[in-house]
């Protein structure tokens, strides 16, 4: 007898109910992607220095124009809510204090990845692109570049470009603001 069984999917309502009852444990590291709870990677020491970095460059962007989160949730879907490494949100003054950030309030996110290069490329950008998130910045530990993902549709970014050592990239919401990757990756 063959029995089909099927996956039980979460709404992001589901998700933080089991948040608030405890059922994950205290700063267990979870995000909600396509309805699925997801286990992240532990942060490895490059990772967590390559945020540090792009922490101090960011942070020279005027508070009043953009509001750095690091490692915060943005509400995609009903069923995905990942917490990227770092996004520019657009300026409000409650600091998003009603709801987490929805995709039109994102000006940049930005991953950073090593050990989930994959998953990050694979997954989660195809999410970021059919949620409409007009610019993502894919931080590649493993091969030392930064992808920028940006113009999206819903079968993904239509404009892909790869940076590498000795090159300068700007956010499209601040093209005068410039990020070397030799400082970040070094």
């Amino acid at each position: 007898m063959f029995v089909q069984t099927q996956r039980r999917l979460f709404t992001v309502q589901e998700y933080h109910l089991m948040n608030e009852a405890g059922v994950f444990a205290n700063h267990e590291r979870v995000e909600l992607i396509e309805g699925e709870i997801i286990q992240m990677a532990a942060i490895g020491t490059r990772h967590a220095t390559c945020v540090r970095r792009l922490i101090r460059q960011f942070r020279q962007i005027p508070e009043e124009s953009a509001i750095l989160d690091v490692q915060n949730p943005i509400r995609l879907t009903q069923r995905t809510e990942p917490q990227p490494d770092l996004v520019l949100l657009q300026f409000r003054l409650d600091c998003y204090a009603t709801a987490h950030p929805i995709p039109s309030e994102v000006l940049l996110l930005v991953e950073v990845s090593d050990s989930t290069v994959d998953f990050d490329r694979d997954v989660k950008v195809p999410n970021y692109a059919r949620s409409g998130i007009q610019e993502v910045w894919l931080w590649d530990l493993e091969v030392n570049c930064l992808e920028v993902y940006r113009y999206p549709t819903a079968n993904g970014y239509t404009s892909i470009q790869k940076f590498e050592r000795g090159e300068i990239v700007s956010p499209l919401a601040f093209p005068d603001f410039e990020v070397s990757v030799d400082l970040i990756l070094s």
